[in-house]
């Protein structure tokens, strides 16, 4: 029969830019439990997809194949809208909406009490208000356009290190299954060798 088991386990903190973690590692397992398991195939989903858009792939390799997959939601995996993360202004981006609204003489807007969505959201709607009235009383020109920047605030409340907690997550969760290994094993100290053999390929 065919598995499918979530599970969301400690991994570990941002050493390098000395930050604890305050997420847990999720990823799914996915094994025929009739089998004995030849090799552990480790899924990174990418491409702005996390573990629920490869579901069909894992169940289709555990259906043909000796094999477990693991498919991991890796730190900072929902830093897209469809993703669960949200659009914000961090200091940065309030600094450059601040200099384009003093540009054109705009003072309506107290753009460092921007602290939420909805908050960022009423804040455009009302620029786009003064910079039409602007226009139709040609303090602007026609054609013009507001140049700002909006960040995403990544699911969880993570944020994005490029790589290195992602890379740490990835081994944590083959070693999770290597010491909980709830399935058949083949014969030989297949496990051992899967910590000696880990192979990479882009799919």
């Amino acid at each position: 029969m065919i598995i499918n088991q979530i599970y969301s386990i400690d991994s570990c903190d941002d050493v390098e830019l000395n930050i604890k973690r305050g997420s847990k590692l999720e990823f799914r397992l996915t094994y025929d439990d009739s089998k004995e398991i030849e090799a552990i195939i480790c899924i990174i989903p990418g491409g702005a997809e996390d573990m629920n858009s490869y579901i069909y792939i894992d169940d289709y390799l555990t259906r043909n194949y000796k094999v477990a997959v693991i498919n991991i939601n890796y730190h900072c995996i929902g830093n897209r809208p469809h993703l669960g993360s949200s659009f914000y202004l961090d200091d940065i981006d309030k600094f450059i909406l601040d200099t384009s609204l003093k540009a054109i003489n705009l003072k309506c807007i107290n753009v460092y009490g921007i602290n939420s969505y909805e908050n960022l959201n009423n804040a455009f709607i009302r620029i786009d208000q003064e910079i039409q009235k602007l226009k139709l009383n040609q303090q602007l020109h026609q054609n013009y356009k507001l140049k700002t920047h909006v960040s995403f605030l990544p699911f969880k409340n993570e944020y994005q290190n490029f790589g290195i907690m992602q890379a740490m997550d990835i081994l944590n969760a083959i070693f999770y299954i290597k010491e909980n290994s709830p399935f058949k094993l083949m014969r030989g100290g297949v496990l051992e060798r899967f910590c000696l053999e880990i192979h990479m390929v882009d799919i």
